[in-house]
């Protein structure tokens, strides 16, 4: 694989340390003891469940990519969710800045801002069951990025959520997804669905592995198709550090991409 600028490199290298110092200033665990974080990172697959009343969690990290040619760097990711009840939350997303360098070209700044909710439709419990806990997502992107990266249109989205657990330490998640998006400026639907195992390897520690895939209709359809896998690490009940990569499954040698995150609930 072919080396990214220093440029790029340094970037990403920084944010990834400004990340491992904020997670070294994790919280002492006190009694009683908070119930452990969910997050709906690192994957591509969302939780099912909902925060906690009252509770805000802030989860954000950084990505490096490769793909057509493109090289990138994503830091912020920011997500902020708000338990408004026991069923729901807001969800509000940061704007990430981006830098994108191709052949020809370089590219830099803010990308699009996002507001939605997500809704707790059934609770399927810790013991394997039939019957998942289901989720649903609905919100919409905010056109306040650059100009590099801004759309036209706030774009809306919503998302299905569902998650069975299938062994005290193995469950299974999934998601199916639809969305307008834009290409060069001219709005389209796009599909997209996932399937995500996931395993705690100890209390601390866990791992998943994933499948995610889009699906556009434009002039004609076009797919794209991704494998990853990554591992969390629970810090303190309410903070968690995360580590992922993956790579483009329909085309291995153009796609590329690793990540670091961290996420904390107050």
């Amino acid at each position: 694989m072919p080396s990214h600028p220093q440029p790029l490199r340094r970037r990403f290298v920084a944010f990834a340390g400004s990340l491992m110092v904020a997670a070294c200033a994790a919280p002492r665990p006190s009694a009683p003891a908070p119930a452990p974080i969910v997050t709906d990172r690192p994957d591509f697959t969302e939780s099912a469940v909902t925060v906690p009343h009252r509770s805000t969690q802030v989860e954000m990290g950084g990505t490096w990519s490769r793909e057509q040619g493109v090289r990138s760097v994503s830091s912020g990711e920011t997500l902020i969710r708000h338990g408004l009840s026991p069923r729901v939350e807001l969800r509000v997303t940061g704007a990430s800045y981006a830098v994108e360098r191709s052949a020809v070209a370089r590219s830099q700044g803010l990308e699009d801002s996002g507001i939605g909710f997500k809704l707790a439709l059934h609770d399927g419990g810790d013991a394997p069951a039939l019957v998942p806990t289901l989720g649903l997502i609905v919100g919409t992107s905010l056109p306040t990025g650059a100009a590099n990266f801004r759309s036209r249109r706030a774009l809306p989205e919503s998302k299905l959520l569902a998650a069975w657990t299938l062994h005290e330490r193995i469950g299974f998640a999934s998601n199916l997804n639809w969305a307008r998006a834009e290409d060069s400026g001219e709005p389209h639907d796009e599909f997209s669905g996932s399937g995500s195992f996931a395993f705690a390897l100890t209390d601390r520690v866990g791992a998943y592995a994933e499948y995610f895939a889009f699906g556009e209709r434009m002039a004609r359809w076009q797919r794209r198709e991704y494998v990853n896998g990554g591992v969390t690490f629970l810090l303190h009940p309410t903070l968690q550090l995360d580590l992922r990569a993956g790579l483009r499954a329909d085309r291995p040698r153009d796609g590329t991409f690793v990540g670091i995150g961290l996420s904390r609930r107050y």
